[in-house]
């Protein structure tokens, strides 16, 4: 395996963790699609999540049929959570991930995880699946609430000194390709986590590159 034209001579990766590297969106659907039959709403598909899942959380749950101005988007969080955090240690890695990331270490990569998860959350997950010797550095949130990692992105830089044209993120959301403008670094979304590779295409408008799976990164 060797770094090839997407890679190129990046020598620090920002990975995005929950859809990037875990393989969480069919956890995520199945306890979606819960709080939805409470409601009375439609299930969503794999498909039909994809094009709809987004940041703010807040925002997302109004596309779905949740209105949190009528109910405490506190208790949907925490009931979320709560289901989610129960069951999270089913959840893979996703294809390649782990072999991608020894790989990338042996050869001198420094990798860093910018999350909008609960930061000690992600790094028993880290540990769950033995990755955590893998990372310099992981910078998430310190609550549940899935909020904005631009100011921990702007941290996760000047915490480590990272010179950002050196720096890909990797990420599958677009607030991934948002975040990467705000700090600086270049990005590469993989479009088998959260959201579906038209809706990555359309709202990036052609200028990033889009990958199906992790294994791109490397072919």
């Amino acid at each position: 395996m060797h770094k090839n034209g997407l890679l190129g001579d990046y020598k620090n990766i920002i990975w995005d963790w929950n859809g990037t590297l875990l393989n969480d969106s069919w956890l995520c659907i199945e306890i979606i699609n819960k709080i939805l039959l409470n409601h009375g709403n439609r299930k969503l598909d794999i498909d039909s999540y994809r094009e709809v899942f987004g940041f703010p959380i807040s925002d997302y749950y109004k596309k779905i049929g949740i209105d949190c101005e009528k109910e405490s988007y506190d208790v949907l969080t925490d009931e979320f959570m709560s289901d989610y955090l129960r069951r999270v240690c089913k959840c893979q890695l996703q294809n390649g991930a782990k072999d991608i990331l020894e790989e990338l270490k042996s050869m001198g990569v420094t990798q860093f995880i910018l999350t909008a998860a609960h930061k000690e959350s992600v790094i028993e997950l880290l540990r769950h699946h033995s990755v955590e010797h893998m990372f310099e550095w992981v910078e998430g949130l310190d609550n549940h609430r899935a909020e904005s990692k631009i100011d921990n992105g702007y941290n996760l830089i000047n915490e480590n000194s990272i010179e950002i044209n050196e720096t890909v993120l990797i990420g599958d959301t677009i607030h991934d390709f948002e975040v990467a403008n705000q700090i600086g670094t270049n990005c590469i979304l993989i479009a088998n986590g959260h959201q579906s590779k038209l809706k990555l295409r359309r709202e990036t408008r052609g200028s990033v590159e889009i990958l199906d799976d992790l294994y791109e990164l490397i072919r």
